[in-house]
């Protein structure tokens, strides 16, 4: 697909140079009836243009503002004002957004509390929304307060024990929140053995760790475990089970992070 000349223009089209939009339903037919009547009784003029976009040479898809569409149709009109934009997702998801054709989403990622507030309560206060009875500045205020950048989906906010659950709860965040996932992680420091390893060697690889928060070593002091490893007697290790034992915030549940780094 390439960009032809025409976007950005205001042109009056053939009716039967546009397909209709995948993305639209229509009102009820007397709604669509009155409007068309409203049309002709100005000329047929249509004061909104039609948002398209261009497929191919002198070939166009409605994009937004497709009531225009469904109207201009009804009242059997030949051609149609339209404004032409960019093929690109993002350009027709703005259009659809400004048009209010589409809900804009907010990212869960990096909002702010008073931001995850004023979407929680909305979707809250929604007719039949499966989120009643959820305390919006509660679970924002949890919700705000986790880091947010390794998520991948929204399933942490079930532990967070704010009201959502697992099921309809959780499945209508999608609806107003999404989340970026984060950047592929940098490939880690080879695995080396742990029992002549050199304390400069144990930090790169702890610090590898802990700064991408593998394996719950986000809050261990990569640092002072180094100390702790370099000053233990290591010779005799046929596990890293000892590594527990030195009250350095490693527990088993760490270790399967840290065997991939360290071997015997």
């Amino acid at each position: 697909m390439t960009d032809f000349d025409n976007v950005g223009q205001l042109m009056c089209l053939p009716f039967d140079t546009i397909q209709p939009s995948d993305h639209y339903v229509a009102p009820s037919e007397y709604i669509v009836a009155a409007a068309a009547e409203a049309l002709l009784k100005t000329g047929g003029h249509n004061w909104i243009p039609l948002i398209v976009e261009e497929e191919a040479d002198y070939e166009y898809r409605a994009i937004t503002n497709h009531f225009v569409y469904v109207v201009a149709a009804h009242a059997g009109l030949e051609e149609l004002w339209c404004l032409v934009i960019k093929s690109s997702t993002p350009d027709i998801e703005q259009a659809r957004i400004l048009a209010g054709e589409v809900t804009p989403k907010v990212d869960l990622t990096t909002a702010s509390r008073e931001t995850i507030k004023s979407v929680l309560k909305a979707l809250v206060n929604q007719p039949e929304s499966p989120l009643k009875g959820v305390d919006a500045t509660i679970a924002a205020g949890k919700i705000a307060a986790e880091d947010r950048s390794t998520w991948q989906d929204f399933t942490p906010i079930i532990k967070l024990k704010c009201g959502i659950t697992k099921g309809k709860k959780l499945d209508a965040l999608a609806t107003a929140f999404y989340l970026t996932p984060p950047p592929p992680l940098p490939a880690p420091p080879v695995a080396i053995s742990v029992k002549q390893a050199s304390r400069a060697a144990i930090l790169e690889r702890l610090a590898y760790l802990t700064s991408h928060k593998i394996g719950g070593f986000g809050t261990v002091d990569p640092d002072a475990v180094s100390d702790l490893i370099t000053s233990a007697d290591r010779s005799k290790w046929k596990s890293l089970n000892p590594i527990t034992k030195l009250d350095c915030g490693i527990d088993t549940a760490k270790l399967k992070a840290l065997k991939t780094l360290f071997t015997l």
